[in-house]
């Protein structure tokens, strides 16, 4: 079941967050910031494992300095929060959250191999995205030209990451890179933090065809629940995508992707309001599809796609 028994009396919810904007969000929170609640990093139903995202937020934001802030809050926070590298890691004994560090279009120096393997190893980042809201030297984002197709270096990249422990994430990118990129990358890929373009008209989602593609390529979706992609940031509308995204993808295909951290949330705006929705899964479409939904789903792309252990 999603729900698990927590130490002591309470419950906790067993979940996996496949994008929050934890680097912003943690350093207001601890400033009195409120998008978080305040038993985001401590309470009974915080995260077992987050994509933490980094962004070009200002014109001179790098990655390698996001990367260098994120590994400041690691240490800063490291009674509650913990770096996610291996499989072992994963399955460990421990009740921090997980965090996976996640680029999303920022500029990477090279794309050749030793530097894919530096910004894993070196400055421990776990996956990336081509685009971020603006194009980029690699493609176009989704707020650009639909028909525009990946850049060379995009293309370059996307090859190069089928060799490299990094994962790709096609949030944010527009809908011709997005299936040239299927087209060029064999294993799994993620779409973080994203909902089905059907139900709500915002260039942000994804289309019946897209949640079709990612089924047939054993892609992971992550339901943001921002209000400006539901409606109103609902529970009954996070329902309706959920039965989307199943139906057309696949009850393996559907996760968490909350995108909590900057933004101002509707009704499910933290972790408590989250057991709700995990509830109405399960009352309409089993306590199954809620574990998948909530953890399951996640945890078998994170087991198939990080190395086993420290010495692989």
């Amino acid at each position: 079941m999603y729900l698990v028994p927590a130490r002591g009396d309470s419950r906790k919810i067993r979940f996996i967050d496949l994008h929050q904007d934890m680097l912003s969000g943690v350093s207001r929170l601890d400033g009195g910031f409120s998008m978080y609640g305040s038993n985001y990093l401590t309470g009974a139903s915080h995260a077992s494992a987050v994509w933490s995202s980094l962004y070009p937020h200002t014109p001179g934001s790098s990655l390698i300095g996001e990367l260098h802030a994120h590994r400041e809050l690691l240490g800063s926070h490291s009674s509650s929060l913990r770096l996610i590298t291996t499989v072992a890691d994963l399955d460990a004994d421990d009740s921090r959250t997980g965090l996976l560090p996640h680029s999303e279009g920022f500029h990477l120096s090279s794309v050749e191999p030793d530097v894919l393997d530096s910004l894993w190893t070196e400055h421990s980042l776990r996956s990336l995205a081509l685009t971020w809201n603006h194009e980029t030297e690699y493609g176009y984002s989704c707020y650009d030209d639909g028909a525009a197709p990946l850049k060379p270096a995009g293309r370059q990249l996307v090859r190069a990451l089928e060799h490299s422990p990094l994962m790709l994430d096609l949030a944010h990118l527009n809908d011709a890179g997005f299936y040239e990129a299927l087209e060029l990358y064999a294993p799994p890929v993620l779409v973080t933090h994203t909902f089905c373009r059907a139900l709500t008209d915002h260039p942000r989602g994804l289309t019946d065809d897209q949640l079709r593609a990612l089924g047939d390529h054993g892609g992971l979706i992550g339901l943001a629940f921002d209000p400006d992609f539901l409606g109103q940031g609902s529970i009954d509308e996070a329902l309706r995508h959920v039965e989307r995204i199943v139906s057309l993808a696949g009850e393996g295909a559907v996760s968490i992707g909350s995108d909590w951290g900057v933004v101002t949330m509707g009704e499910l705006g933290d972790h408590e309001a989250l057991a709700g929705l995990l509830a109405a899964v399960a009352a309409g479409y089993g306590a199954d599809l809620a574990e998948r939904f909530a953890f399951a789903n996640a945890y078998d792309f994170l087991s198939a796609g990080l190395p086993v252990d420290y010495a692989v």
